[in-house]
C-alpha cells in the first residue's frame, strides 16, 4: 500500500503526484491530460491519450465493482440476520429497480 498524500502536503510532488493523478477515480480524463501536460511536461500523443482514457475507465470499473460487491454483501447480511427475502433486503437498501435483477442473479450463484 502506498500513501500518495494530498495536494496540500509538502511531499505531494514528483512521482507521488503523478501516480495520484493517473490513479485517481475522481479526476476526469481531460483534467488528467491537462495536469500531465502542464505539471509534468508530458506531450499528449494519441497513444498516451488512449492510455489515460483506459486508466480512467479501469479506476471507475474497480470502484463500481467494489460498490457492487458491498451492495451484494449488504443484501446477503440483511437476508441472513433479519430473515428478509432478497426483494425486501433490496428495498431496504433502496437498490434501484433497474439493478435488482442483476443482484438477484448474483445471489443465485
Amino acid at each position: 500500500m502506498i500513501c500518495l498524500g494530498h495536494s496540500g502536503d509538502d511531499k505531494y510532488a514528483g512521482i507521488l503526484k503523478l501516480l495520484d493523478v493517473l490513479l485517481s477515480s475522481e479526476t476526469e480524463p481531460e483534467e488528467k491530460k491537462k495536469i500531465l501536460q502542464d505539471d509534468f511536461h508530458i506531450k499528449m500523443t494519441k497513444t498516451l491519450e488512449s492510455e489515460v482514457q483506459t486508466m480512467c475507465n479501469l479506476s471507475k470499473g474497480v470502484e463500481e465493482k467494489g460498490i457492487e460487491i458491498g451492495t451484494l454483501r449488504a443484501i446477503q447480511n440483511l437476508m441472513e440476520t433479519l430473515k428478509l427475502t432478497a426483494e425486501q433486503a433490496m428495498a431496504a437498501l433502496k437498490v434501484p429497480d433497474s439493478e435488482q435483477e442483476k443482484y438477484a442473479g448474483m445471489l443465485k450463484k
